[in-house]
């Protein structure tokens, strides 16, 4: 029989802080595993809500329990490696073969410490998720009348996904843990397996049948380098939102070349069930860098905006102008509305000069797709 109050001490014992058990015990966190409404209808969030179900009992070494939560998770997910590694740690703790598992850490440390990454992350966001609009709102200032807005957190390691509901409102309809670049967020040039902190926009669909198997069951590539960007000397091409091999079930927290990558379902999702227009706005933020919080006027920055527009002759409705704080840039607004054109969309940077005023420092027009994927 099991002794469950030796495996308890067995593992806070400080010579054991490297395992995975002690590393979240030691954490001192408490933890909901709830999850936003839609999660009984989204097959990867209740595979997410599993995992936080045993990280939780690991948390509070209810180990029966766990192995319970993460033994369904790893059979319905048989290429879910962290499942696995969590079950298999499981077990060693309930079998008393802790040298065995410290063996098995210290020859695989790379690939364990790719794991507990993930472990960790999931562990955060579960505990500090955006659980309002409030970031959402202080990049977005004004959205025009795009049905779908993206936000990817880099530093929850999170995608939210923002749809206007019958009374025009943009509310979060989906979030998914994503993948971010090897060296983490600031793309500066080709190669330096960075993500680009900015605002983007979709301008494809790439489905799996023109695709290596690296990319999953689709890609939604970016305008990565924007206007502002190229105007400051960053290089680089390639940037997609995708899904991952089909030999994986997820990647560890910083595992890509710069893309942004989920899970396969939740890849399905976004192509399929959403059908995201081309032109949909995709703002990469990392409140890392920079304070998330707008700390200036609202409504005088969207009047001089909208001024602007009428005194510069723009024949444009109000309605169809977005106007967003740029991340990772001081006083730097990003506004787009369409053009004079069919089919095409005014890109415009705005910064204030010496004397205060607002000033366009960056302007352009490029044509849109307009069909919806």
């Amino acid at each position: 029989m099991v002794n469950n109050k030796r495996i308890q001490t067995q593992y806070v014992k400080p010579k054991l802080k490297q395992t995975l058990f002690a590393a979240f015990a030691g954490l001192g966190l408490s933890v909901s595993v709830s999850v936003a409404n839609h999660a009984m209808a989204d097959e990867v969030l209740q595979a997410e809500q599993k995992l936080l179900s045993g990280l939780n009992a690991i948390h509070h070494l209810e180990l029966d329990k766990a192995l319970l939560s993460i033994s369904e998770l790893e059979k319905e997910y048989p290429k879910y490696k962290l499942a696995q590694l969590l079950k298999a740690d499981l077990l060693a703790a309930k079998t008393g073969r802790s040298e065995l598992q410290k063996q098995v850490y210290s020859k695989h440390s790379g690939s364990v410490e790719k794991l507990l990454s993930e472990a960790e992350v999931r562990w955060q966001f579960s505990k500090d998720s955006l659980t309002n609009m409030t970031n959402f709102d202080e990049f977005v200032l004004k959205s025009a009348r795009q049905k779908h807005i993206i936000l990817v957190s880099l530093q929850e390691s999170r995608l939210y996904l923002f749809e206007r509901n019958k009374a025009g409102q943009m509310v979060r309809v989906a979030d998914y843990y994503v993948t971010m670049g090897r060296k983490g967020s600031g793309k500066q040039k080709e190669g330096d397996l960075r993500t680009p902190i900015g605002v983007y926009h979709m301008v494809d669909l790439l489905p799996d049948s023109k695709l290596p198997d690296l990319y999953g069951v689709g890609a939604l590539p970016l305008n990565y380098p924007n206007d502002w960007d190229r105007e400051h000397g960053k290089t680089g091409s390639g940037i997609w939102l995708h899904g991952v091999p089909s030999d994986t079930y997820i990647r560890a927290p910083r595992a890509s070349r710069g893309c942004v990558v989920l899970n396969n379902n939740a890849m399905k999702r976004l192509l399929a069930d959403y059908q995201l227009p081309y032109s949909t706005p995709v703002l990469i933020v990392d409140q890392k860098h920079a304070e998330s919080r707008f700390a200036g006027n609202r409504e005088q920055l969207l009047e001089d905006v909208r001024a602007w527009i009428a005194d510069n002759n723009h024949k444009v409705d109000w309605q169809n102008v977005s106007v967003y704080r740029y991340p990772n840039e001081e006083n730097l607004f990003y506004i787009t509305f369409p053009g004079l054109e069919a089919n095409t969309l005014v890109h415009q940077f705005w910064k204030r000069d010496a004397d205060g005023d607002w000033k366009v420092v960056v302007q352009s027009k490029n044509s849109i797709q307009v069909a919806a994927k």
